[in-house]
């Protein structure tokens, strides 16, 4: 899978389930008038629910369709971004504080928002994606590294050809007060990729995995409820600027600490059999389809290894790597089925199990 198409589908995540993601945070001076514009998918109750935990007055806007009880109590402007800048005039008699934008796909709803918008918001906050970035050979993408180039024909543009252009847009509308979040792996409750489910699973249950490459390539990805927090502060620090959003932590997590991590976590005692890059070639195991999240140096060195040095600088504390483990698990627990098995025809996510034990045998040979 192409590390930019594993973005957009670790990103465009189902309606969350009704579950409160509150955090904790010290009280700010003032209340802010917040309109997000989404809010019951996956990022977007992260977002909401970190708002409100610090009692800023949250108005939603989107068609009232998707998880339509999940913020019962807050008010809800119906609108369809498809309709165009049409759709915002219910939202142009009011003066919002800061303007959220969670996720969408397609640059032309970002040109409708913020021509609609910039006349009476004082703060526009977009989420956009690490997938914008030109080169993931680079190791320690910042801020300020190259992004794709746009193909002239708006028809053949890509996901991240989408992103960069929403990117421009925005700062375009609002030059002096927007913040815009490039995200990378997004993980957590009711995570619609199950990447990092399937790793949690399988520690959980068999006796022997195979574990990819070596164990020192990288792995990132960062806590929904951590985007929901950083979103929060950004809005009442008024953080002006782009800002990488990509975790689990300040220092670089590799995969043989995040194993032994997530084993230690579950008190499992599963058996981590390690596979060379050359044995998987051989025996055509891909990462991240066949071994989820992996993705070794030799394929996209820099992938992995984006910097989160801005964000860090001003003091945002990740939460535990624990806590995104508990939550996929508990979401599994109450949302999935308990049969939920990877690597078959209804989740084609993973090895399958029988060739995952042939391969077990042969590197134990």
């Amino acid at each position: 899978m192409k590390r930019r198409d594993f973005i957009k589908t670790s990103a465009a995540a189902s309606a969350l389930l009704g579950m409160n993601l509150m955090v904790s945070c010290n009280k700010p001076n003032s209340k802010l008038k917040v309109l997000v514009l989404g809010g019951t998918y996956f990022v977007g109750p992260a977002i909401v629910n970190a708002a409100l935990e610090n009692n800023h007055d949250v108005t939603l806007f989107n068609r009232g369709i998707t998880n339509p009880t999940l913020f019962p109590n807050l008010k809800l402007t119906r609108g369809d971004r498809e309709n165009g800048a049409s759709a915002y005039q219910g939202l142009q008699n009011e003066n919002w504080d800061v303007v959220i934008d969670v996720w969408p796909e397609k640059s032309k709803l970002v040109d409708d928002a913020t021509r609609s918008l910039q006349g009476n918001s004082n703060h526009y906050i977009f989420i956009s994606s690490v997938a914008v970035y030109n080169d993931f050979q680079e190791v320690g993408l910042n801020e300020d590294s190259a992004v794709v180039s746009l193909n002239p024909n708006k028809e053949e543009w890509a996901y991240y050809e989408e992103k960069v252009e929403a990117e421009n847009l925005v700062r375009k509308r609002f030059p002096d007060n927007h913040t815009i979040l490039r995200c990378g792996p997004i993980k957590g409750w009711r995570d619609p990729a199950m990447d990092l489910l399937y790793w949690c699973m399988k520690l959980s249950r068999d006796e022997s995995i195979i574990a990819p490459g070596s164990g020192l390539d990288p792995l990132q990805f960062i806590d929904v409820r951590d985007v929901g927090r950083f979103t929060r502060l950004a809005l009442e620090n008024r953080y002006i600027g782009t800002y990488n959003c990509v975790g689990p932590g300040k220092n670089p997590l590799l995969w043989k600490d995040f194993l032994e991590l997530t084993k230690a976590h579950l008190g499992s005692q599963t058996e981590l059999v390690w596979a060379n890059e050359n044995f998987l070639a051989e025996n055509n195991v891909a990462s991240f389809s066949d071994l989820p999240l992996w993705a070794p140096l030799s394929e996209d060195r820099g992938f992995m290894q984006i910097s989160n040095s801005k964000l860090s600088q001003t003091g945002f504390e990740f939460s535990g790597i624990s806590s995104i483990l508990d939550d996929c698990m508990k979401w599994h627990k109450n949302n999935l089925d308990q049969n939920l098995r990877f690597g078959t025809k209804e989740n084609n996510l993973g090895l399958e199990r029988t060739k995952e034990l042939e391969l077990i045998n042969k590197l134990k040979g």
